[in-house]
């Protein structure tokens, strides 16, 4: 009997496997795929975008730091471009930052981070048996066994802990009725193209180049192409190839033809004609589209030896990238879990604690989204929302897992009530966002630089985040005063009769932002 089978080897299964080898050496972990390695680079798996956790987690935690060095690219932010097409790209509404923040995050290859990863814990001892099918899985308190198909037959594992790290095929969730509706309804396409698209090349104008530090570097951000219910991504790789997909609400995706590579081309053509032009003439790697995309679970843990991870769990939306960040939240908690009880722990009340600080930092990002859809395309709103879901993010959410506070009860406790009152401000300015949202609003285009990089309170979350001095228990309720203080002016500069008036306070928290925010 193994200790630990994991269902699944692509991100989420590999990742845990290499965290449990590093807490556990002594665990005998099976990895089992039905993917052949090594995978496909460029169109292995799409969720090539990560932010400040999902690396933190890699890089950090896992101790991926070479890897990422030597093969991913280093993301400068996230880039948003409002308004009706430009004759010149240079007249669009640009939202995003002139020089990057101090904590790199990273546009990556999955093909290549997965092969990287199956080889890292495959030396680890880890076992890792590819091109095989799931048939079928028994969960009991006594034992969990996984039966597969493949070139060696059927066999049937049995081990102490499963782990659905599957995906979409939702093992664990279908075999004991865990689905949940999220509430959030979207829709998606995406496919890969054999071209480096560089952004930057959409305008020659000197002015628009010179707005960023470092000229020529637009095309390495996760760059959005915004609109009403909807957005489009194009994301650099590594390897020469570029991926773009298309994102929408109902109401954005009944309105378009998605059906094929080519009905999307035109849809591009109308609506981002720089965009496609891009693509004309390049080969089309791969396309899948997906209705419905998000889902919510029921019950992510049990001390009864059971635990998923990934997609197999919940899945909240694309935008922001949060994928590899709930990757990191899920790994974290099994992780601890599967530590304790080989220990010989009682892990019973961890693994509800556990289930309802994930189901929370969940209902938070997806809080994000919910409803706001429509006003996707509305420069005003955005670049409020931008900067008020990245102060919230990094001011709580990384807070918590840049210094390791998850995973410790006691010190979570502490933390009940600001962590309270973060989510009730949170939820107040969401409701905002989603009144704003209903317009569905779409301002002229103005050419107007939105740079989040001279918002005060971003700068010192940031280095709060990097200080390896800092007391959780100390900086969460200081942050948490900051973001209620931050809220005032974010609903304030939502409302239509909002004046370019800026009082001192305001000035501490967002700097001029105002000016450019209402313009």
């Amino acid at each position: 009997m193994r200790d630990v089978i994991i269902a699944g080897g692509g991100l989420a299964g590999l990742t845990l496997a290499k965290q449990l080898k590093q807490s556990k050496p002594e665990l005998d972990i099976l990895v089992l795929e039905r993917n052949t390695f090594p995978v496909p680079e460029k169109t292995a798996k799409v969720g090539e975008s990560t932010v400040e956790i999902g690396s933190r987690y890699l890089k950090h935690t896992l101790g991926m730091q070479t890897h990422f060095d030597e093969r991913h690219l280093r993301k400068h932010g996230l880039r948003c471009f409002f308004g009706e097409p430009q004759a010149d790209f240079s007249q669009q509404d640009e939202l995003g930052v002139s020089e990057l923040f101090g904590i790199p995050t990273y546009q990556i290859d999955r093909g290549a981070i997965e092969n990287q990863l199956k080889a890292s814990v495959t030396k680890q001892g880890v076992g890792v048996l590819d091109g095989v099918t799931t048939q079928h899985i028994e969960i009991s308190d006594a034992h969990k066994s996984v039966t597969v198909n493949g070139e060696q037959g059927t066999q049937t594992f049995t081990g102490k802990w499963l782990v659905d790290a599957a995906g979409r095929q939702a093992l664990i969730k279908n075999q004991l009725a865990l689905h949940k509706d999220s509430g959030h309804k979207g829709n998606a396409l995406w496919f890969r193209i054999d071209r480096q698209v560089k952004l930057d090349d959409w305008s020659t104008n000197q002015d628009w180049q010179q707005r960023i530090k470092e000229p020529n570097t637009r095309w390495l951000s996760t760059n959005h192409l915004m609109g009403p219910g909807y957005w489009v991504w194009v994301i650099p790789l590594d390897n020469g190839a570029t991926s773009f997909g298309v994102v929408m609400d109902d109401q954005a995706f009944a309105e378009g033809d998605f059906s094929n590579v080519e009905s999307t081309l035109d849809w591009l053509r109308q609506h981002h004609p720089k965009c496609a032009e891009s693509i004309e003439g390049a080969t089309v790697l791969d396309y899948v589209v997906i209705n419905d995309y998000s889902h919510s679970c029921k019950q992510m843990f049990s001390e009864q030896g059971w635990g998923l991870t990934g997609e197999s769990g919940v899945f909240a939306d694309p935008f922001y990238s949060p994928g590899s960040d709930f990757i990191a939240f899920n790994n974290t908690f099994i992780n601890q879990l599967i530590c304790d009880s080989a220990a010989g722990e009682d892990i019973r009340l961890k693994s509800r604690l556990f289930q309802s600080m994930n189901q929370s930092f969940f209902d938070s990002t997806l809080s994000l989204y919910t409803g706001e859809y429509g006003g996707f395309g509305d420069r005003r709103m955005m670049s409020l929302k931008l900067v008020w879901d990245y102060a919230y993010y990094w001011g709580v959410l990384s807070l918590l897992f840049f210094k390791e506070a998850m995973t410790d009860v006691s010190l979570m406790r502490t933390l009940n009530d600001p962590l309270r009152k973060a989510q009730m401000t949170n939820q107040r300015v969401q409701q905002g966002f989603r009144r704003r949202a209903e317009k569905r609003l779409v301002l002229p285009a103005e050419g107007i630089f939105m740079n989040q990089y001279h918002v005060p309170c971003l700068k010192h979350f940031n280095r709060v985040l990097e200080d390896d001095t800092v007391i959780v228990a100390n900086s969460m309720p200081d942050n948490v005063a900051l973001l209620e203080r931050l809220s005032i002016y974010i609903l304030a500069m939502l409302e239509d009769t909002a004046t370019l008036t800026i009082c001192d306070d305001e000035r501490d928290l967002l700097g001029d932002y105002r000016h450019c925010a209402l313009a």
